[in-house]
């Protein structure tokens, strides 16, 4: 074990690909990325004690355990708050590292972690994946319906959200505010040196010249392994809707997890969701979604000197 030196961060709203991009880089012999994908240590605007009761009764919020069994199994979110606890996370990390770092979704949308992250780690470069807004949106509402986080139908759910007295992370789903891309962008680079600082598109992953190119800038030696066919991070939905609901609401969900062994859980997963089914995207809401977008994107790209006509409806 070396001492680890923080020096790259993977940044991107939810549902924008930045489980992809994990997958992928975590397969790279020169990279370290924290095991649990989402730490969310320098996102210290944000108050576990706050969360809504579903989101506390169904989050592996506790850390201390998870920590306790070693070598760490890949988990997808957690909140490591204490310094002790996060510097953990990385003792995996051996000579050879070249980039060692990790991939919260909170540094996005969060108001405090580019200044921390830059506080504690200058020379680190930033990854920052986005997605076209209104897509994400509708991605993040199938995961929500899937996780039993909400039953509404797509536009009921956004106007539910937005009408939240307390708007939040782990307090209120965010589905605009999450996509909102300038403001959020634009606290990185005024932290950051533009050099430092790399944006992905979504639809850019499907291209073998982004990765090259990624493999270039973060300076690796050897190409960025692929993935199996499956998805990272797909979206589902509960075969019993009504009842998934309802299990989320009253915590139970979370609390069956916790008992259910590892190896019999994602043989559990297949027979409680599918992928068959899903709730589609009608063009009449993608252009009612977008006026929630429309100037913000406009500022993005002003930001970023980039064209993304082919995000409008």
């Amino acid at each position: 074990m070396v001492e680890a030196k923080l020096n790259f961060f993977l940044i991107g709203a939810p549902k924008a690909g930045t489980t992809l991009v994990y997958d992928r880089l975590s397969r790279h012999p020169q990279v370290f990325l924290s095991p649990l994908k989402e730490p969310n240590h320098y996102s210290t605007d944000i108050d576990p004690s706050k969360f809504s009761a579903a989101f506390r009764a169904n989050t592996k919020l506790d850390t201390t355990v998870y920590l306790s069994n070693k070598p760490l199994e890949t988990r997808q979110v957690g909140f490591v708050q204490d310094a002790g606890q996060y510097a953990e996370l990385f003792e995996g990390v051996r000579q050879g590292h070249i980039a060692v770092g990790e991939c919260s979704t909170s540094y996005l949308w969060s108001k405090d972690a580019a200044m921390r992250v830059a506080g504690a780690h200058p020379d680190a470069r930033i990854l920052a994946v986005l997605r076209n807004p209104v897509e994400r949106l509708h991605s993040h509402w199938l995961m929500a319906r899937m996780y039993g986080f909400t039953d509404l139908d797509l536009m009921a759910a956004v106007e539910h959200d937005r009408a939240h007295p307390h708007p939040g992370w782990g307090q209120s789903e965010l589905f605009v505010e999450a996509g909102m891309y300038a403001d959020q962008l634009g606290r990185w680079l005024r932290q950051f040196p533009r050099a430092q600082v790399k944006v992905l598109l979504n639809e850019q992953l499907s291209d073998p010249k982004t990765w090259e190119e990624l493999k270039q800038w973060m300076g690796l030696e050897s190409p960025i392994p692929e993935v199996d066919g499956n998805r990272s991070n797909p979206a589902g939905r509960a075969r019993m809707e009504g009842l998934n609901h309802w299990m989320t609401r009253f915590g139970m969900k979370g609390a069956m997890e916790r008992l259910i062994p590892r190896p019999m859980k994602q043989g559990l997963k297949r027979i409680w969701y599918t992928n068959e089914g899903l709730p589609g995207l009608s063009d009449a809401d993608r252009k009612v979604l977008w006026t929630h977008f429309e100037s913000d994107v406009e500022a993005l790209e002003k930001l970023l000197d980039i064209d993304l006509s082919h995000w409008r409806p």
